[in-house]
This record gives C-alpha cells, structure tokens and sequence, in this order.
C-alpha cells in the first residue's frame, strides 16, 4: 500500500513542480500601475523600440531586489493582434529576488549612452 501511494504522489510532485517553474511572466507596460510579483518570479517590461535607430532602453534597478534575466526585441501585441503592420517592443524580464519595494528606471539612449530621448519608472513591489 505504502510503495503504491509513494508511486502516485512522486509523478503528482514532479507536475507540481514543473507547472510551478514554467509560470509566464506577465508583460507590464503602464508606469501607473505598481508591479506586484513574489520572490523568484519573473515579469517582463515592454515598451515601444526601434533598435534601427541607435536607441534603445537602458534599465537602472537595484541589483540586490532585481535580476535583468534578459533583454530581447519582440514584435508588439498590436502587431499579434493585427491592429499595426510595424512595430517592435523592447522586454526586459526581470527575477524578484527578495521581499521589498523598489523601482525600475528606464532610459532612451542614443549610441553615445548620453543623449535620452525619454524616460519611464516602474513601481515594483515583492511580496
């Protein structure tokens, strides 16, 4: 009885935990809204990009609350939802790594990183 039920819950713990890990990272792209995440998930900021032009968004966060996991270039919802034919956002995904507040500052730069065309901040609190 012991070695059928130990048979059972391992397959059930093994789908638990894969479920856990494959969680999709919710895409924020509005500076009013304060992003809400636990410890160890991952979010993603979006906002509109055109790496073409030599500009692009550079992050400033605090490295002991956040980790960049990555940064890519993905076609707009717009685009997906066939409401433009063009365009492009900038993700960067970020991992919560401890309970707090704290922010992430975005930055349009040129090239040279001294010329900014615009800037957003993102409110992220870690529960």
């Amino acid at each position: 009885m012991k070695r059928s039920l130990a048979i059972l819950i391992v397959p059930i713990l093994m789908i638990c935990l894969v479920v856990s890990c494959n969680q999709e990272a919710i895409i924020h792209t509005d500076t009013a809204e304060t992003i809400s995440i636990k410890v160890n998930h991952e979010f993603i900021i979006a906002t509109p990009s055109n790496p073409a032009t030599g500009y692009m968004w550079r992050e400033t966060y605090d490295e002991s609350m956040l980790e960049l996991v990555v940064s890519t270039f993905e076609v707009s919802e717009a685009v997906k939802k066939g409401e433009a034919e063009v365009g492009l956002e900038q993700h960067l995904r970020f991992k919560a790594l401890k309970k707090g507040k704290t922010e992430v500052l975005i930055d349009l730069l040129g090239p040279d990183l001294k010329h900014s065309k615009g800037q957003k901040r993102f409110n992220v609190a870690i529960d």
